[in-house]
């Protein structure tokens, strides 16, 4: 899982990384205009218009692939997906299947992308050995068993801000979308430090001389 802070394409930004090529590069902005500078294409014989459209359609064009990206307001007309981190390798199946889904429909609806990564935080409870009935009861239980603050704190976060899509709530996250795009950085932070750290260190351990885990035992034993 790449390392690289990721900068979401956000409108009337100078820099983020881009939706087409990735690579975080300087941005140039103009406003749409409607025009009919073509002669020679499927709508040459059409009847057609020429106007300069309002405020709210605007297109940026990367400094570094030279592709453009269409906004209407705050959302991506063009091209279709935001590209966020894929999801940790060490998450099952399922919730790779949900954290991509919400990546896919979140141009369409900032709300159902919260829903999805509420659903595949719930099914990660599970993963982590938890009942995966009631989130915050999993993460009460998790806590008791001495769960990482800085993990108590991604859980709650992604349940909270999940709940505000399901439920009405304090944050409109239709006004709030890159605190949806954060959620997905939280799903694989919690993945990181409950599941792939925590394989990294055993499988390291594991390979050490049979004789040096064997007095690791002993003096454990000792206590």
């Amino acid at each position: 899982m790449s390392k690289e802070k990721h900068f979401p394409p956000k409108q009337a930004t100078e820099q983020f990384h881009c939706p087409h090529c990735g690579v975080y590069a300087k941005q140039y902005w103009a406003h749409l205009h409607a025009g009919n500078y073509v002669n020679y294409t499927s709508i040459h014989s059409l009847t057609k218009f020429d106007e300069t459209l309002d405020g709210s359609w605007t297109i940026s064009n990367c400094e570094h692939c030279k592709k453009k990206v269409i906004w209407l307001d705050q959302n991506i007309i063009y091209p279709r997906s935001i590209p966020v981190v894929l999801p940790n390798d060490d998450l099952e199946e399922d919730i790779k299947k949900d954290y991509l889904e919400a990546a896919n429909i979140f141009n369409d609806s900032v709300r159902s992308s919260a829903a999805l990564l509420r659903l595949a935080l719930q099914k990660l409870c599970k993963q982590l050995g938890e009942k995966g009935e009631n989130i915050n009861d999993d993460i009460g239980a998790m806590v008791k068993k001495g769960l990482n603050p800085l993990v108590q704190k991604s859980l709650d976060s992604l349940r909270i801000t999940g709940n505000n899509a399901i439920h009405p709530g304090e944050i409109n996250l239709e006004e709030k979308p890159d605190k949806v795009l954060k959620l997905f950085e939280l799903i694989n932070f919690i993945a990181e430090k409950m599941i792939t750290e925590p394989k990294k260190i055993s499988g390291f351990y594991e390979k050490l001389p049979i004789s040096a885990k064997e007095q690791v035992k002993k003096r454990d034993s000792e206590k």
